[in-house]
């Protein structure tokens, strides 16, 4: 089963509030000559909502009422102070944008109540979240798995395609009541040996590790997805032996290799040139359209096994389909995406606009690297591939993903 999804908590996860939110409490705290508490001991009383931080927080036996008080305190001082000492965790804004560049969906779960969460989503990861999910009137928190649930529908996922990373047991106790894979972040505000109590399934030491690991669960679903659909696959765990695979495989052939970011970082052109019948696609000014093999990347790929290109001459993808025995296709890990419809996102969303910019192509999505469906006359998007099985022509089709990130 490919991953649709992820889903983040907030504080611990993706951020380091525990500043702002103990600066906050002592504010409440100094209020009533409270005794004032400790980073780390406002650390030992997150996770349940600000109801509950502020009911440990105060002296066993304090009023209600005055409780009520200090909790409008504490949201009064938060709400104005919230970005001061607040800050992503080192690394999160990578995983953020691999997560996006894979066509992996996010939203926020959190016991923060929704105003907060909302500002800071909003604040550290404008227009990345698909969905931000605070404390709302009529729904339990979390470890209740309500809220997950709605978010599940609301992303159109099911429980199997979302992975839920978190910091606390809390979080891993909400994952495995609402039947997702739960991730332990030890970078947080948990140890290990608590994350595991509560159900974790995977620990990550630091945030790049979840790139990783999505990778490799994404790996394992689309490896199988292609051989079930008539491909051959093949992993290569770095460039050098993809590069050293590829060249084992079209030496003493005619290989003709298509305009490709990925294949010239490879350098598998310089390794078969000297003593092998290798040209690039374009031959002067003519297109070789025959040979042994034709060598591509793609847009995207994705874990259900099908591979999408886009073209702007389309001299590439009529290669990829007829006129040659054999063809591979060589893609980073970046290229991976969990179905056919963020295949298509990826070509037209990522891929085009970073190759439009990269030809010094006349057209909008060059400039601000957004899709705009645009009549340029220079637009590159011109035709759009979907393979879902081998060409009956052909001979040998072999999907190469390398553990790295290459091209576009």
């Amino acid at each position: 089963m490919s991953i649709k999804a992820v889903i983040f908590d907030l504080d611990g996860t993706l951020l380091d509030t525990l500043g702002d939110l103990a600066n906050a409490v002592n504010a409440a705290m100094r209020h009533y000559n409270f005794p004032l508490l400790s980073e780390d001991a406002v650390c030992a009383r997150v996770g349940n909502g600000v109801r509950c931080l502020i009911e440990r927080s105060v002296p066993a036996g304090t009023e209600p009422t005055v409780i009520e008080d200090c909790l409008k305190r504490f949201q009064k001082h938060y709400e104005e102070h919230l970005v001061e000492r607040t800050h992503p965790y080192q690394g999160i804004p990578a995983v953020i944008n691999a997560f996006h560049t894979r066509g992996v969906r996010m939203a926020v779960l959190s016991n923060k109540y929704q105003a907060a969460a909302d500002q800071l989503v909003s604040h550290y990861f404008p227009g990345q979240m698909a969905l931000t999910r605070g404390e709302l009137a009529g729904v339990p928190r979390k470890p209740d798995p309500t809220s997950t649930h709605q978010l599940l529908n609301a992303l159109g996922v099911t429980a199997e395609e979302v992975l839920y990373i978190g910091d606390s047991d809390v979080d891993m106790q909400t994952a495995n009541a609402a039947g997702v894979t739960a991730i332990g972040a030890l970078w947080g505000f948990r140890d290990r040996d608590s994350l595991l109590a509560a159900g974790a399934e995977h620990l990550v030491e630091r945030p790049e590790d979840l790139i990783q690991l999505l990778d490799r669960l994404q790996l394992d679903a689309a490896l199988q997805a292609f051989e079930a659909n008539g491909f051959t696959s093949t992993f290569c765990a770095t460039p050098a032996q993809a590069a050293d695979y590829i060249a084992s495989q079209c030496r003493g052939k005619t290989t003709v290799f298509g305009g490709s970011v990925t294949l010239d970082t490879l350098g598998v052109y310089e390794l078969l040139k000297q003593d092998n019948d290798a040209h690039w696609h374009w031959k002067g000014d003519e297109i070789i359209t025959s040979g042994d093999v034709f060598l591509t990347s793609a847009n995207a790929v994705s874990a259900t096994g099908e591979i999408v290109n886009i073209d702007g001459a389309c001299n590439r993808i009529a290669s990829s389909v007829y006129g040659f025995d054999t063809c591979y296709v060589v893609c980073g890990i970046n290229k991976l995406t969990p179905d056919l419809d963020s295949a298509m996102r990826r070509a037209r969303e990522i891929a085009a606009p970073l190759n439009a910019k990269r030809l010094n192509k006349r057209t909008p999505c060059a400039v601000d690297g957004t899709c705009h469906d645009c009549h340029s006359p220079e637009r590159i998007c011109r035709a759009m591939t979907v393979i879902m099985a081998p060409p009956m022509r052909m001979s040998h089709y072999e999907i190469i993903l390398v553990g790295a990130n290459l091209g576009y």
